[in-house]
């Protein structure tokens, strides 16, 4: 379904089937789709820009956790290309709606908000929800569709102020990193409601049945760890190896941390678990705070967000956390960018490096709840210093002072997530050449090869480029299928897959060909970047990560200098098949058959 939010259009044609075997779903078609139609000079909030929003084959089917979607679009934070997905429930109703996918272009003419129903498309006026937040808007919306099991994809007052990290709210489920909230906030686009009534059909019900049935004791095996403490279960083991950061990349070790961890969040503040569409896992920690004056505050925290309102911030108690991701939620912020710029003009005040004029009487100091909560609102609305928090990280330090750039966190712009990459390189690598800036999902999860099962020497410098790329190409398979990545190991969709799952859903024969996929959907992307000026010069690490050593931990004395960069960039490239300054050649293209 394509949408002209100006004219108010309506168009809806089949998928292009030439998509479907070479990207199968996803992210591979909403990067195909950007590709097309989303040229190096659109602005990021212009009119130009869309959002592309595609499903995959196993997208609300009966598959374990087959709840995903993808957006793509231009991002207000790093100016170059942007993927993101989300889970919940708004995939799977978009296919019971009877689409793959919908792009929407150009920009309303005033606050607008768009309620599909099957093959019902209308534009309502929302003027009277502009200024809630996003939790509001999605009940105010279904209570004026009369359609309680509509799935509302909605933006807060962040995404309407245009603050460059703003994401896309889905219940508690977003499309988080890199500000698709603000760009739907520049369509003047408050929220978009879906309701189907039909179901995903599939070419081998019963064979898909006994595929899954099969698949349920190792499903227990490999997730029960999440149904009990959720990805806040990492905590221990990331710090215990000295790779959790601590107050802006300073350190690994801090005595506050006896108070943080899986167990403490299960055992003082949990409600119960949540789950998203079709998932036995239930991974989601709903916590409430039960005392204090964070009383009654309710959000689901996860590892990078727990960080980020957390020991990124000096803060060792789950209840300012808890609620601070509650206020993000609402407004409608990508928390991990928000909780790190917090965290970094923390730092940029105790070094003085912070005109204190610049944030009129806010004591920003490593373990201020009260400046924290002060700071989100701020950014949020765009209020003093928040002005400039609102436009991310980078630029933030950038119309601070020269010296303060030195201590910002990021790659292409995209602030770091909750790993030390000195503590384990092939973290580096990633967080280097993702194809959307720092990110350890994009990037490559490096953690369970180097830290968890160690198959890995955490410090060795050869032969990360293939740990990286696999890990890439393999999420980009995952990620335009459309299934969650914490249940596919029980479904051996790994980096040597068993392909029958989706080969019972689609009646087509994968076998051999979903790595190869995804290594033609990151080859893609980086053929986008490569256009809008993305090459070797943009694939770094900030100089805290080449001048400073891990002061403490197992990890202490370790760098990632410049050399030891460049010579994981080179084994990355050369086995990307890509140029020495880290551009796609027509041989490539052409080997992999990318476009």
């Amino acid at each position: 379904m394509r949408i002209n939010l100006r004219r108010k259009s309506v168009n809806v044609h089949e998928t292009p089937k030439q998509w479907i075997m070479k990207y199968l779903g996803g992210r591979g078609f909403a990067a195909r789709a950007y590709y097309n139609e989303i040229g190096p000079a659109v602005d990021p909030l212009g009119p130009d820009n869309k959002l592309v929003f595609f499903t995959g084959p196993l997208t609300g089917t009966t598959v374990f956790s087959g709840s995903k979607s993808s957006v793509a679009t231009k991002s207000p934070l790093t100016g170059t290309y942007l993927c993101s997905n989300a889970a919940g429930f708004v995939g799977a109703e978009l296919k019971f709606a009877g689409y793959d996918g919908l792009i929407l272009e150009d920009r309303a003419e005033g606050p607008t908000y768009l309620s599909i129903a099957d093959d019902q498309v209308q534009f309502r006026g929302a003027k009277h929800l502009w200024g809630m937040d996003a939790v509001e808007t999605q009940k105010a919306v279904k209570e004026e569709m009369g359609e309680e099991r509509a799935q509302v994809m909605s933006i807060g007052q962040a995404g309407e102020r245009g603050v460059k990290f703003a994401c896309i709210m889905s219940d508690e489920r977003s499309y988080g990193r890199g500000g698709a909230g603000a760009v739907m906030g520049s369509k003047n686009l408050k929220a978009i409601a879906v309701r189907g009534h039909g179901t995903v059909q599939v070419a081998d019900l019963d064979g898909m049945r006994q595929r899954l049935t099969s698949a349920i004791p190792l499903l227990k095996e490999t997730t029960s760890g999440h149904t009990e403490f959720g990805t806040l279960m990492y905590i221990e083991v990331i710090y215990e190896t000295g790779s959790y950061p601590i107050e802006n990349f300073q350190m690994t070790r801090h005595e506050g941390m006896e108070n943080i961890s899986g167990f403490i969040a299960k055992q003082r503040f949990k409600v119960r678990n949540t789950r998203c569409f079709g998932c036995p896992v239930a991974c989601g920690q709903l916590c409430e705070t039960k005392e204090g004056k964070y009383r009654g505050c309710r959000s689901r925290p996860e590892y990078e967000i727990a960080w980020a309102f957390g020991p990124h911030c000096g803060i060792f108690d789950f209840n300012p956390t808890i609620a601070a991701i509650d206020l993000s939620n609402r407004y409608g912020v990508d928390g991990i960018s928000m909780g790190y710029t917090i965290g970094l003009v923390m730092e940029l005040y105790e070094r003085g490096v912070m005109p204190r004029e610049r944030l009129q009487g806010i004591e920003a100091k490593f373990g201020n709840e009260e400046a924290m909560f002060t700071l989100i609102h701020a950014t949020c609305e765009r209020r003093g210093i928040g002005d400039l928090m609102a436009e991310g990280a980078r630029r933030l330090a950038e119309a601070i002072d020269r010296k303060a750039s030195y201590y910002v966190m990021h790659t292409k712009g995209m602030e770091f997530p909750a790993y030390e990459p000195r503590a384990f390189y092939g973290m580096g690598l990633a967080y280097a050449t993702s194809s959307r800036g720092a990110c350890h999902n994009v990037g490559g999860w490096t953690i369970r090869d180097e830290l968890i099962k160690k198959t890995w020497d955490r410090f060795a410098v050869k032969g990360k480029a293939r740990l990286v790329k696999t890990l890439q190409d393999v999420r980009g398979y995952i990620d335009s299928v459309g299934i969650c990545t914490i249940p596919r190991r029980s479904l051996q969709l790994t980096d040597e897959p068993k392909e029958d799952i989706v080969n019972f859903a689609t009646g087509t024969d994968f076998t051999g060909k979903l790595v190869t996929i995804g290594e033609r959907i990151y080859n893609l992307e980086r053929i986008i970047l490569n256009r809008e000026g993305i090459a070797r010069k943009d694939d770094t690490l900030p100089p805290r990560i080449e001048n400073e050593a891990i002061p403490d931990g197992p990890a202490k004395g370790h760098t990632i200098t410049f050399e030891i960069l460049q010579e994981m960039l080179d084994e990355y490239y050369q086995l990307r098949g890509w140029t020495s300054e880290g551009k796609v050649p027509s041989t490539t293209v052409a080997t992999l058959e990318v476009l």
